[in-house]
């Protein structure tokens, strides 16, 4: 998976000069296909770095949770799939100690994850509760996608671990390990949970903060 390594392998092929027409014209499609991972991979990692140095410097406010996502879910777009997008709030006060910026950096990511690999006019569901015996909000993202191993619910926050097929090579694999960063530094956490809801039985993402006073 190391675009570097692929073109490498490619020039060398090319250099040798030993291959038919037809194979070098899938090479160098090949060839192009990794630089175009290599331009996403340097891009993503830039942005990882920007994003670990911004955590120890952000500035935290308390906000209230359903109205945060409310707002934001009202004008959010996604890309030009025809995504139904549905909110379900516990109608309670959800007061949360978080920099904003950072956990719609968190949901944002979350959604277009879910959006990349869905099928047109598939169904997205976003839930918020209270866990009274922790003192936690949690958020929970469902989608109707074709779900993710439970043999993966750890290796999918690693750097670069990535399940997608060569069809979706759109993703350096770095976002889900940037989200449990962000949440981290809110003393929260992310994880894959089975989903609940019979609706919605591909991925399902719980985000746990702790619950604040005012």
């Amino acid at each position: 998976k190391n675009p570097l390594t692929a073109i490498k392998s490619s020039s060398e092929l090319l250099l040798k000069n030993t291959i038919s027409e037809e194979n070098k014209i899938k090479l160098i499609k090949n060839f192009n296909k990794d630089v175009d991972r290599m331009n996403i991979l340097i891009s993503d990692i830039s942005y990882f770095s920007k994003t670990m140095s911004e955590i120890e410097t952000e500035k935290f406010r308390v906000i209230e949770l359903n109205k945060f996502l409310d707002n934001f879910l009202k004008n959010y777009l996604g890309n030009s799939k025809q995504i139904n997008l549905n909110f379900l709030s516990n109608k309670d006060n959800l007061n949360i100690l978080v920099n904003e910026d950072k956990l719609l950096q968190v949901i944002i990511n979350l959604l277009e994850n879910s959006v990349s690999i869905a099928p047109t006019n598939t169904s997205i569901l976003i839930t918020t509760s209270r866990n009274v015996e922790n003192n936690n909000a949690e958020i929970r993202i469902y989608d109707q996608g074709k779900g993710i191993r439970s043999d993966d619910k750890e290796k999918i926050f690693l750097r670069f671990y990535t399940d997608r097929d060569e069809s979706r090579q759109g993703h350096s694999g770095l976002g889900l390990s940037i989200s449990k960063e962000i949440i981290k530094s809110f003393n929260g956490s992310i994880e894959l949970t089975k989903s609940d809801k019979i609706d919605f039985r591909g991925a399902c993402f719980i985000i746990k903060l702790p619950l604040r006073r005012i």
